[in-house]
């Protein structure tokens, strides 16, 4: 099987041949997630990654993400989302917390 992120490297970008290649490899997630990173619906926020779904908002850290489809032991099209979004730098990025857990807003980001 070929591996759609070595193409999405070559190619650079989002057309139709790295659309191909990861419905190929993970058939709808795959699909869902290419067109999440196109409508701009991964967000970076200094605790999480969020992806806005299509009934709600998903925090993803990692490999792990907060959708129910995770208890399945599946990678989600959320997490495939965010590593396609960050190969391209294509996200919307805030200096803010999404999860509010008491940190001052103006300490430094961690990368």
């Amino acid at each position: 099987m070929i591996n759609p992120f070595q193409i999405l490297k070559q190619e650079g970008e989002l057309n139709d041949v790295v659309r191909k290649a990861f419905i190929d490899a993970y058939g709808k997630r795959g699909m869902e997630a290419v067109d999440a990173v196109k409508e701009q619906r991964v967000k970076k926020y200094r605790d999480y990654f969020v992806v806005v779904g299509n009934t709600d908002e998903y925090f993803v850290e990692g490999s792990f993400c907060s959708c129910n489809a995770m208890l399945y032991g599946k990678e989600c099209w959320h997490t495939l989302a965010v590593k396609i979004a960050v190969e391209l730098g294509m996200y919307e990025s805030y200096n803010l917390w999404y999860y509010k857990n008491g940190v001052d807003e103006d300490e430094p980001e961690y990368e």
